[in-house]
């Protein structure tokens, strides 16, 4: 029966804080938002405000990765749809 016990207490998944994982998915939220609403902006600001708040999406997305449990290496710079997936399978949703 120990044997058993030391086994189960080895399987379980690393205690993850409910709060920084509502956190993450509230920043998520915002910063997708924030994507959606300067999508349509043109110049130079635009363009430069766009690609700031889509490396602050992408960074977001492998900080929650590693948060629940994944491994953000397997995804290429600039894959935001694989994370995305990834956290979705998960059963993350923002």
């Amino acid at each position: 029966m120990h044997q058993l016990w030391e086994r189960l207490l080895h399987r379980r998944a690393p205690e993850e804080d409910p709060l920084v994982t509502l956190e993450l998915q509230a920043s998520l939220a915002r910063l997708l938002a924030e994507c959606w609403r300067i999508h349509h902006h043109s110049g130079f600001a635009g363009a430069h405000h766009a690609r700031a708040a889509v490396q602050a999406y992408e960074i977001t997305l492998r900080s929650a990765v590693r948060h629940a449990g994944g491994d953000d290496a397997e995804h290429a710079p600039g894959d935001i749809v694989a994370l995305e997936l990834d956290l979705a399978s998960r059963g993350w949703i923002w």
